[in-house]
């Protein structure tokens, strides 16, 4: 039954006290079963903060960032300091995936699979808003990696990912540290490590609320870039090995 589900949320933030009040709400009213969320931040002046003694629910939680800077080692923190077997890593701004929350955990469950992720660009998904040329390189990106190594799934750079705890402590250490960049990394590992893995489509709208991304195209491209290529002979590696 959905009411025996549970599941730990983590969510690394950067400056967000103006989306993490929607999050929360949109979150009590859709998700219905048992939860928590772990607010991952990196230092003290992080305006986040000023929420944290506004917010009383026991299940929410604020947590500095043990291991430095960083979207991977807020997510590691976030995961280490979480008491459900079950994660999901989002980010604060996107509140309509939560829709599909649900499908995703199903498919974890029911399939046996290690990481389900989110996918805007296949099985009807779909991408919204942000800047077009962020949007049309992510999605040549994600194509030409599936086309290129036969990836099971289509969207490896969306941040909207759940997973068992165990095969992310399998882990653990991350190669990339710029940015969401890490669920780019993410994906390709789980894969190395011959776990298993699926996807559920989402409507994604980048930003519908909070503010503008800090999204900078050429620092952008290039950790990308690094983490594709990386990718791509770390996969031809083990195809040749096998």
């Amino acid at each position: 039954m959905v009411n025996n589900r549970k599941i730990s949320i983590v969510v690394p933030v950067f400056n967000e006290k103006d989306t993490i009040m929607v999050f929360l709400k949109f979150l009590k009213t859709f998700l219905n079963y048992k939860y928590e969320v772990l607010i991952v931040y990196d230092d003290e002046n992080d305006s986040s903060l000023h929420l944290k003694k506004k917010i009383k629910q026991k299940n929410i939680k604020f947590i500095k960032n043990n291991y430095g800077k960083g979207v991977s080692n807020a997510v590691l923190t976030g995961v280490e300091n979480s008491k459900f077997k079950i994660i999901a890593v989002t980010t604060v701004d996107e509140i309509i995936p939560i829709l599909s929350f649900d499908k995703m955990y199903q498919l974890l469950v029911e399939k046996d699979y290690h990481l389900v992720s989110a996918t805007r660009y296949s099985l009807e998904g779909r991408r919204y808003g942000g800047k077009f040329i962020g949007s049309l390189l992510s999605f040549l990106a994600n194509k030409f990696f599936k086309i290129l190594t036969n990836f099971p799934i289509s969207d490896l750079t969306t941040g909207i990912k759940i997973f068992k705890k165990t095969s992310f402590l399998k882990i653990k250490k991350f190669k990339f540290n710029s940015g969401w960049v890490f669920a780019f990394e993410l994906s390709i590992k789980f894969y190395l490590k011959k776990m298993r893995i699926g996807e559920v489509p989402i409507i994604s709208v980048d930003r519908l609320y909070g503010g503008s991304s800090s999204f900078i195209l050429l620092a952008w491209l290039k950790e990308y870039l690094k983490c594709f290529l990386w990718g791509l002979a770390k996969i031809y590696c083990l195809k040749i090995k096998y």
